[in-house]
């Protein structure tokens, strides 16, 4: 039991130490980390019960972006990958012909607070996600429906965007595989 615990402090001085970005605009916070080399690992936050989104280099407002939305019901996280279809419209990338290219690690909604944590491919081959190059600045799109709003159709209640850059850092994968572990024990 004391080493369990020595390793998950362990992974958890070490995930602290690696590579993560984060940013905070208008009550968001987005943090980011590349996983091996092609991978992004992503967290998003923000004050609501309903859903929140992130949006990876859109063309203009929504369009072309590949959007990843997400809510917690009953304490279980429903992420999906969608792309902004149009300036002001998105749907699922299995709807429009493509594919799902994400992975859930978790998410929870406490204190009025949503948050969701998601890895996807940095660039996964499919037409509606936007490959992400390590060194490269990005335009993204931070969303969130009212509260209550536990469904991908509901319209969005307030929406911001900011810039990032993805850093060609990594993770390794065993810091990355005992940091899973650690987050989705939280």
């Amino acid at each position: 039991m004391a080493r369990a615990l020595f390793i998950c402090m362990l992974v958890t001085a070490a995930a602290s130490a690696q590579f993560w970005q984060e940013v905070t605009v208008q009550g968001f916070t987005l943090r980011w980390a590349t996983v091996t080399s092609n991978e992004l690992s992503v967290e998003l936050s923000y004050q609501t019960t309903g859903w929140v989104a992130v949006g990876f280099d859109p063309t203009m407002a929504m369009q072309d972006a590949n959007i990843i939305i997400g809510y917690v019901s009953s304490g279980t996280p429903a992420i999906r990958d969608d792309f902004g279809v149009t300036a002001s419209s998105h749907a699922a990338d299995t709807l429009l012909g493509g594919t799902h290219d994400l992975v859930i690690d978790g998410g929870s909604e406490m204190g009025g607070v949503t948050e969701i944590r998601f890895t996807i491919p940095l660039d996964s081959g499919d037409s509606y996600d936007q490959p992400l190059v390590p060194g490269n600045t990005y335009t993204v799109i931070l969303a969130r429906s009212a509260d209550g709003q536990d469904s991908f159709s509901a319209p969005h209640a307030f929406v911001t965007s900011t810039q990032i850059e993805i850093l060609g850092l990594s993770l390794d994968e065993d810091t990355w595989g005992g940091m899973k572990v650690v987050l989705s024990q939280q």
